[in-house]
């Protein structure tokens, strides 16, 4: 039962959202007669069933037994039933969508092509004035702001063009700015994720690819309408590059300030992201900047304050780890551990064990200085990439800080699964910065303290290659060696 789409569906529902659904106008009009009184009885033993209890089951012919009492069990009679309850359930979940708050301008552009199908002309025009002042009224332009402009501009052409009375444009003007803003702003927006995920990952461009990057050019009128758009643009012309200065991350977050108030919550937070990842790239190519690391701390410690590193409510595991991990690089490792604690309950993804935060907890463990007590926290495995491979190479680290004769065994599982395992889970960039690091780890490891030759050596390799993974460390034993 646990496995089916009307469970896994049902235990997504809220309380309310349950108590909600039995009083659904939907199951008399999808299911009749005997089959709505059984989709209802199946339905009020599915929602009041403990789900959230892994010990409590909910057996098919129990259920069955409940629902058709006196009736030899068939399964394909209870699968049918089940069939009937998923629609009522996905009809009710649907509407919820739908009726969202942030939905009521397609809701009002919906009932308006209702009535302009039923022939109610004058109502329609009233219609169309409302959806007008609706988008003029918005205090702020939402992502689908020129969307829905968009579809209301061309709604007013189609109207123009049916009673063409010979003079004006039929809005196609309007109407083909609302598209253009439409396109710049989701080309943007999509270019950016990929032009991030090229740095991180290493990915060839397309001829396509790069034929749309360097062709895409905003005319300034749009760049001065929407500042949704300029934000955009801006954060394209900084991925572009391969080398970064302060002023260029100064330049995106006094834009940021500037226009903070007329961009909607949720893409002034995907913009801050943005904001953090550039400071992260500029500080990969120059770990010593102290004024970067500091700005981004405090990046952290805002937007964290704000809701902006929270994705519907929970903190997801990348991110988690992100911000405890940099907490420490900016030397403050207890209010890291006040971050771990804090926030144990808000992420996404944990698991019974609580992987997720004991890896967190390792990472303070180990910048405190606690070796082994990092050791003991460390989970053997993650389903998560960026947490499986971070827990691997903290544990290489701590054996290498203990000086302890499990090291090289430990370094030569590593390197076995880098060979085998990873080339089925990993992209080829994240196992080649990994091989760097274990082979970087085996160099320090054969080296003998105050052979300066070897260790100058050692740190040219380090600066020089600037992906390879848990740099910083690396750097700090090559010097250690001198």
């Amino acid at each position: 039962m646990e496995q089916t789409q009307l469970v896994e569906l049902i235990k997504t529902l809220s309380p309310q959202e349950k108590s909600k659904l039995l009083q659904f106008d939907e199951i008399s009009i999808i299911s009749q007669g005997k089959v709505a009184k059984r989709v209802k009885e199946l339905l009020s033993a599915c929602l009041l069933h403990p789900w959230e209890n892994a010990g409590e089951v909910l057996d098919k012919k129990v259920l069955f037994a409940t629902i058709f009492p006196n009736r030899e069990y068939l399964e394909s009679r209870l699968e049918k039933t089940m069939v009937e309850a998923h629609k009522i359930v996905k009809a009710f979940v649907t509407c919820l969508h739908y009726f969202r708050e942030e939905n009521a301008f397609q809701q009002a552009f919906d009932y308006a092509e209702f009535i302009r199908r039923r022939g109610l002309n004058a109502r329609y025009q009233i219609a169309l004035t409302r959806l007008r002042k609706m988008q003029e009224e918005l205090p702020r332009h939402h992502f689908f702001y020129f969307h829905d402009q968009y579809q209301l501009e061309y709604a007013v052409h189609n109207e123009e063009s049916l009673n063409n009375q010979l003079k004006g444009d039929l809005n196609i003007n309007k109407t083909l700015d609302a598209l253009d803003m439409h396109h710049f702003l989701n080309s943007l927006a999509l270019l950016n994720v990929y032009l991030l995920q090229q740095k991180v990952a290493n990915l060839p461009f397309s001829e396509p690819m790069l034929e749309r990057i360097e062709h895409t050019r905003v005319p300034d009128r749009f760049l001065l309408a929407s500042p949704a758009i300029k934000i955009n643009y801006i954060i394209f012309n900084l991925l572009k590059k391969d080398t970064y200065v302060d002023q260029d991350l100064q330049c995106l977050f006094d834009v940021l300030i500037v226009h903070e108030k007329e961009i909607d919550t949720e893409t002034l937070s995907g913009f801050y992201t943005y904001l953090r990842n550039i400071c992260n790239l500029a500080l990969s190519q120059n770990p010593e900047n102290k004024d970067i690391v500091k700005i981004l701390f405090e990046l952290y410690q805002d937007n964290l304050e704000r809701g902006y590193l929270h994705y519907e409510g929970k903190l997801i595991p990348s991110r988690y780890l992100g911000i405890s991990e940099f907490a420490i690089k900016a030397k403050a490792p207890y209010w890291a551990l006040d971050f771990i604690e804090k926030y144990k309950h808000e992420i996404s993804g944990e698991n019974e064990t609580q992987d997720i935060y004991r890896l967190n907890m390792a990472h303070h463990f180990f910048a405190v200085g606690k070796v082994e007590e990092c050791l003991d926290f460390i989970p053997s495995t993650s389903p998560f990439v960026d947490y499986l491979m971070n827990g691997k190479r903290l544990e290489i680290k701590a054996y290498y800080e203990l000086n302890s004769d499990l090291l090289d065994f430990k370094m030569d599982a590593f390197k076995m699964f880098l060979s085998r395992t990873s080339q089925k889970i990993f992209s080829e960039a994240i196992r080649n910065n990994n091989q760097d690091f274990l082979n970087l780890v085996f160099q320090l490891r054969g080296s003998i303290s105050g052979d300066k030759t070897r260790a100058m050596r050692i740190i040219k390799k380090i600066t020089e290659n600037k992906r390879v993974s848990d740099r910083i460390w690396l750097l700090k034993k090559a010097h250690e060696l001198l």
